[in-house]
């Protein structure tokens, strides 16, 4: 298969004269209004104007917008004078974020008023929030250039009113393709795109824009299909970018309870102050909220200028925060990951990420946020709000300042998808069997899909699948057979694909208005927590639950009172493989030069080589060496575990606890604590409680359950770990969870039903009967062995836990006992504590795991500990 090819590298030189190549109109408005092309630009226009596929990858503030629109609004100039330019779309941008095709639009605007073609060259905009009125304009009379989303395009394709249009279809831009590449929204454009391609006479040029992002050749294949040329085009302005570490932590790695949250919301708080413009990012949308309304009560001068974004907000409220912050009204911005992508949201001089953000391509999307445009600096400051989490900023702070980038791993051909795709090339009409599976083929992620594959998710197409052919066929056909070719068998089913186009599925949640406005939503599980009369926190506002209906809730402002916070059933973000690399060979350096270094040599290194204060450097050092008071300190050499057993009084009897320092992050530790809990169970019976984090899991077991190093070694050897993954499932609720999306996405399960209000238990009830059903009659079927691999290598990662068991034994092996938790399973016994819904604070156990340390281990080391 031909390779997509490198055309320029960091140290390219852009062509002379590009901008010479533009129609003269074009040159002219770029000459008045920039000056001259960017490096991005003068090294992608080339490509374009030559009808080349390209993938641009450049920073934020680079240009690369206007990079991949130079060419299409000169092909359309010239069009225009030669009087060719036709009633056909020419261009289709694509974007993930809505917001962000509303910005295009704006931004359009402005060459063509330069060039006197507003009323000329038509710019449409036909996203989920485009009014009925505004989709039949558009289709009566197509923009050149249509700016939507993955979803959208989906929905036009198979409507035989916008056949012609589509057909005319020249050049297809796909803007935030890093974003896209590992989930199944990416997966589901690019069968989009090959759907596209069938309809036109000649294939559109395809250009695709990416912040810094590798490796390059995956992402240019996923944009062009299998076996197609790109162009791969680096543009690598080297902004300025500042990095900088901050902790509260002074040389006591374990303050005291409410010690670090406090020093962390001063901190920012100054920041905020000293600044005209911030924008902090969380982890969770539940840290969003909190850290909002923290802020707001710490700064009550400027409360009314700091506002919370999170994707569970309305749009119109996310629309205002956005709106404010581009104009200069707000002082600071608390966001998940919303505002990671490239809104334009202005100039904001500084980024704050509270703790990392779990890999080193989000992070420097992040920081590029801050000095949005060319010439600024890029400053970004991560928070640290534990030791540990300082050793993995430190880490990620140095990786980022290297661009040192994770590599994507593109999703592989998700059933489901296919699936919901074949029902559309079923409407488009005239696609036999083995036209779709060229077509499919032709996707990258789906370019390994087999035949059998192919026929299985046909077969239960047409009517359910071999465990529901016989009764349900007309509830589950989606597709018919006529004369070898692929049709629907009513509007019926057109009516519900085209309502249930795209990957994302309904979860139960509830919408809450204040007064006549909807604030967003909070997930049902939280709300049924409430009772009349309770606080809350959302859109950074403290509001009080007034009454509840079916799926929505009316509250009233609550300021200055003392809310609860609500909970996401958001996962916490999994630490990527090179960072979790990185952060265990510090760890092992850390080890290296503990033993044989004095405590200030350490100190001097740590300061120097990884930009901290002295203070964070003399609280990392003293971590280490109370873990080595009464244990080892991890490394990529060993596998350490630590025996413990809690004899205090009042503590459960009868239970062991072994901590496993893996290293290998949550999501992979996430499967090989399941796959190790399976092999205990079947060695010496019983189950074991597991709990996870990033460096590590906890196997909580009962004292007969209590196993030696030799016994743990065989429970490691790498024994087709994927059979015991899958046992271990069995009974889990996860691949119930995942199936329920699974079943939503591949039309099992309409999520809408046109003109039915479709409540989350009627979906939930279908569900579950159906996983129960094909679980016992059909577990092969193409659904379910879906939501089994969505299981295994989304949520958990198999993949990379399989890896780890291949070398497991190849090892240092230590078994530990220690008398107290050590000071490195700290956060992973409090995580523990805060699963088992006990009531104590992790950070009350933490405190408390330090006080039992010092009274049966004495205390601090005086730090010269060799």
């Amino acid at each position: 298969m031909p390779r997509p090819k490198s055309s320029a590298k960091k140290e390219a030189s852009p062509p002379p004269g590009v901008a010479a190549q533009l129609h003269p109109r074009l040159n002219n408005w770029i000459a008045a209004s920039f000056g001259q092309l960017t490096q991005a630009q003068e090294l992608t226009l080339p490509h374009i104007l030559a009808g080349r596929s390209v993938l641009l990858s450049s920073p934020t503030g680079s240009g690369k917008t206007l990079a991949g629109f130079l060419g299409i609004l000169d092909h359309l100039v010239r069009q225009h004078e030669a009087g060719t330019l036709g009633s056909g779309i020419c261009a289709i941008y694509i974007s993930p974020l809505r917001a962000l095709t509303y910005d295009i639009q704006k931004n359009l605007m402005a060459p063509l008023e330069g060039m006197g073609l507003t009323d000329i060259i038509r710019i449409g905009l036909r996203t989920g929030d485009t009014s009925a009125t505004d989709r039949a304009k558009l289709k009566r009379k197509p923009p050149h250039i249509l700016l939507t989303t993955p979803e959208s395009l989906a929905i036009l394709l198979p409507q035989a009113g916008w056949a012609e249009a589509l057909s005319q279809v020249r050049f297809v831009i796909v803007d935030e393709l890093h974003a896209l590449a590992e989930n199944k929204r990416g997966a589901h454009l690019t069968l989009s795109l090959e759907r596209l391609a069938r309809r036109t006479s000649i294939l559109p040029v395809r250009i695709g824009l990416s912040a810094t992002a590798a490796p390059l050749p995956l992402l240019a294949q996923m944009l062009v299909g299998t076996g197609r040329n790109c162009e791969i085009v680096e543009a690598r302005m080297e902004r300025r970018r500042r990095v900088e570490v901050l902790s509260p932590l002074r040389k006591n790695p374990y303050p005291p309870t409410g010690f670090t949250a406090q020093r962390v919301m001063q901190d920012i708080a100054q920041i905020v102050e000293r600044n005209r413009s911030v924008i902090i990012f969380c982890n969770m949308r539940s840290s969003t909220e909190s850290v909002t309304y923290r802020l707001k009560n710490g700064l009550p001068k400027l409360a009314d200028k700091i506002e919370a974004h999170h994707a569970s907000l309305d749009r119109d409220v996310r629309l205002e925060v956005e709106d404010r912050l581009k104009n200069g009204d707000l002082r600071a911005v608390v966001c998940s990951t919303s505002l990671e992508m490239g809104i334009d949201i202005g100039s904001v001089d500084c980024v704050v990420m509270i703790s990392t953000p779990k890999g080193i391509s989000r992070a420097l999307q992040r920081i590029g946020r801050s000095g949005h445009s060319i010439h600024a600096e890029s400053h970004g400051i991560l928070v640290a709000t534990n030791v540990n989490d300082l050793m993995e900023c430190i880490v990620c702070a140095e990786m980022t300042r290297a661009v040192q980038l994770d590599e994507v791993r593109l999703l592989e051909k998700p059933l489901d998808v296919l699936a919901q795709h074949l029902v559309g090339l079923a409407m488009e009409g005239g696609c036999t069997r083995d036209a779709a599976l060229e077509t499919v083929r032709a996707a990258s992620p789906f370019r390994h899909v087999s035949e059998e594959e192919l026929d299985r998710v046909l077969n239960y197409l047409e009517a359910g699948g071999r465990s529901l052919e016989k009764q349900y066929r007309e509830n589950f056909g989606k597709i018919v057979w006529v004369d070898g070719f692929m049709t629907v068998p009513s509007k019926k089913v057109e009516r519900e694909y085209l309502a249930n186009i795209g990957v994302i599925h309904t979860e139960g949640m509830v919408s809450v208005f204040l007064g006549k406005r909807r604030l967003g939503q909070v997930e049902e599980s939280f709300m049924k927590r409430l009772k009349t009369g309770d606080l809350f926190v959302l859109a950074g506002r403290t509001v009080r639950l007034v009454e509840t209906g079916v799926a929505e809730a009316r509250v009233e402002d609550a300021t200055g009172r003392l809310p609860t916070v609500p909970a996401w059933n958001a996962n916490k973000m999994p630490l990527t493989s090179g960072l979790a690399r990185e952060v265990a060979r510090f760890r092992t350096e850390l080890a290296a030069r503990v033993a044989k270094e004095t405590g200030e040599e350490v100190c001097d290194w740590l300061v120097e080589r990884y930009e901290i204060s002295t203070s964070n450097a003399q609280s990392i050092l003293q971590h280490a060496f109370n873990q080595l008071r009464v244990s080892l300190i991890p490394t990529q050499h060993t596998l350490l575990i630590e025996r413990f057993v809690d004899d205090r009084e009042g503590s459960e009897p009868d239970l062991v606890q072994f901590f496993f320092h893996t290293l290998i992050g949550r999501s992979a530790n996430d499967a090989l604590s399941r796959i190790i809990a399976y092999r205990v169970k079947k060695a010496v019976g019983g189950n074991a409680m597991v709990t996870i984090d990033d460096y590590g899991f906890l196997l909580t077991l009962k004292t007969f359950q209590d196993l030696g190093l030799e016994e743990w070694k065989v429970l490691f050897e790498n024994a087709d770990p994927e059979a015991d993954m899958r046992a271990a499932l069995q009974d889990s609720e996860l691949v119930k969870w995942n199936f329920r999306g699974v079943a939503q996405t591949g039309l099992m399960v309409p999520r809408n039903r046109p003109g039915q209000d479709r409540r989350i238990k009627q979906l939930r009830w279908s569900t579950e009967i159906l996983f129960r059903v094909l679980s016992e009659h059909e577990p092969d079927h193409p659904m379910l062995v879906q939501s089994y691999r969505e299981a295994t290598h989304t949520f958990l990662d198999l993949p990379r836990a399989m890896d780890f068991l291949q070398t497991a034994l190849s090892l240092d092996w230590y078994l530990v006992e220690v008398p107290v938790v050590s000071p490195f399973s700290f956060g992973l016994f409090a995580s523990k504590i805060k699963e088992g819904m006990m009531l104590e604070d992790p950070e009350e156990a933490i405190e408390r795991l330090w006080r039992e340390y010092e009274k049966k281990v004495g205390g601090s080391a005086d730090g010269s500990l060799r």
